[in-house]
């Protein structure tokens, strides 16, 4: 297993969020206290990205630029689901390799952002779309060494792959403000829900 010490500080992650879900009775850990929890677990830990269902923070390593992914375990699962949706053979050609996964945590490789052109971002959307991932963006795409990969992803619903395909193919056809302004309010509801 690569970044061994890291798989156990992320167990004992998972523990802490465990004991605050039992004291707390609540579905999951606030941001504010992911963010404490973190910290104290991984030191040198940045909170660097945050979505609907997982929040990301980079996490420094002299070899690799590494990222680990927190959240509800159904999302974790869904996200390394997403990942073995493409074939091991090919995988890492197109999708930021995952090391491993615990029930809330998730390391991945991560790259830096860059822009992606139109012809390299509609390559990567019909190898996904192959497989059945939508969601590929510009914001889902970095540069990991020298490749651009996708670093996240969406799974449809068995049988609703064509509707999902036309709601992926109107949404990236929205301008930015408008993606962001709804990617900010479902954010919002979210973490309501919380």
């Amino acid at each position: 297993m690569k970044f061994k010490s890291l798989h156990e500080k992320a167990k004992q992650l998972d523990n802490l969020i465990e004991k605050y879900r039992e004291t707390k009775q609540t579905g999951f850990v606030s941001m504010e206290g992911l963010k404490e929890m973190v910290s104290e677990v991984f030191p040198g830990a940045v909170m660097f990205d945050y979505g609907l269902h997982k929040t990301v923070f980079r996490l420094r390593h002299k070899s690799h630029l590494l990222v680990l992914k927190v959240g509800k375990t159904e999302a974790i699962e869904r996200d390394h689901d997403v990942y073995k949706q493409l074939p091991s053979d090919s995988r890492h050609v197109y999708f930021a390799r995952i090391f491993w996964h615990t029930k809330y945590c998730l390391l991945q490789e991560y790259g830096v952002q860059t822009e992606v052109s139109p012809e390299n971002l509609g390559q990567l959307r019909s190898v996904a779309e192959a497989y059945g991932l939508l969601d590929i963006t510009c914001d889902n795409v970095r540069n990991v060494n020298g490749t651009l990969k996708i670093i996240d992803a969406s799974l449809a619903p068995e049988g609703f792959f064509r509707l999902w395909k036309t709601a992926d193919i109107i949404k990236t056809k929205l301008p930015p403000p408008i993606r962001q302004a709804i990617r900010k309010t479902r954010l919002l509801r979210s973490l309501k829900e919380k």
